[in-house]
């Protein structure tokens, strides 16, 4: 079963990485007036955006069987596989350049993870349903965590925060506002990873009849709430830094939360020896990986790695002072 649900939740992570590029494609070809559900709005009424959610939709039926079936730090590190696939296609495909940083950060959180991974291949599989207060209590944790950091993150892309040119924000602090909001996103992960968690094991435990279960539970509409939201802030984020640096700083921070809840909320054993070290070793591989990606100076358009991130202002062309021919 461990091989199944590890397999399930590498096709997971890949899906996942499909859909953010194309959301970050139909994003672009979107008018930059739109903001928040307005902005969900707009990109509905395109198709391919559209098919980004059901791969969405499909990658999370995918990780819902593979948390029934596998250790949550397993599936949590391994879904993240596919990240490499958004820095070779943000290149190719939607005009982003990388820094050698932005480049390490990500490929650090990806072997953060199979490092966990690795580490806790010997946990066991706990199937044991929380409360509906215990599962209440968690998304509102999560909600207000990411709260508190989306309202961080937006002060810094407005120029609010301290240091910000009252002209015009920068493209570095514009990309460190894109990883925050990715990191809340990624706090908003956390709670719909554990809600994915209780109805996988739902049907694990009662078959069909976990159908009545889930409906009884308080997991199924505050995840569908959560996920609307967490996608408003995805696209935002999307627009201010590049996707794969988006999607490494919020795939990081759910997978350290899912892990966390695993041990903390279903008493998912701590692996000893070689092993617990590994573990947590991937984990702060993960979150430097992260670090790395917040601080990363961004590459302006058409330039090459480490190539400069704020181009020379350039002085406004003097008024016509005749008709145009």
């Amino acid at each position: 079963m461990l091989v199944l649900g590890s397999l399930l939740a590498l096709l997971s992570g890949m899906l996942n990485a499909a859909a953010a590029a194309l959301e970050k494609h139909q994003g672009m070809h979107t008018g930059t007036s739109h903001k928040g559900m307005r902005l969900l709005v707009a990109l509905a009424r395109r198709p391919l955006w559209l098919l980004a959610i059901g791969l969405s939709g499909v990658a999370w039926v995918c990780e819902a069987a593979s948390l029934a079936t596998a250790p949550v730090p397993v599936v949590a590190t391994l879904r993240n596989a596919g990240r490499g696939l958004l820095v070779l296609g943000g290149g190719r495909w939607l005009d982003e350049r990388f820094t050698t940083l932005e480049i390490v950060g990500v490929a650090l959180a990806g072997a953060g993870g199979a490092v966990t991974a690795i580490g806790s291949a010997a946990s066991t599989v706990v199937r044991r349903p929380l409360s509906n207060l215990t599962e209440i209590l968690v998304g509102a944790c999560c909600c207000v965590a990411a709260f508190g950091v989306a309202a961080g993150a937006s002060r810094l892309a407005d120029g609010r925060g301290p240091g910000a040119a009252a002209s015009r924000v920068g493209p570095r602090r514009r990309n460190a506002a894109g990883i925050a909001t990715g990191a809340a996103v990624g706090l908003l992960f956390a709670a719909t990873g554990v809600y994915t968690k209780e109805i996988g094991d739902r049907f694990a435990l009662y078959g069909l009849g976990g159908l009545t279960s889930v409906l009884a539970s308080a997991s199924l509409w505050p995840m569908v709430a959560i996920s609307v939201w967490a996608q408003s802030l995805v696209q935002q984020a999307f627009r201010r830094a590049n996707a794969a640096s988006v999607s490494a700083a919020n795939a990081a921070v759910a997978s350290l939360g899912l892990i966390a809840a695993g041990f903390l909320l279903y008493g998912e054993n701590v692996p000893g020896g070689i092993s617990g070290l590994m573990l947590f070793a991937g984990m702060g591989i993960s979150l430097a990986g992260t670090v790395l990606l917040l601080t990363s100076r961004p590459v302006a358009a058409g330039a090459g790695p480490g190539g400069p991130a704020d181009p020379p202002a350039t002085p406004s062309p003097p008024a016509a002072t005749s008709a145009p021919r």
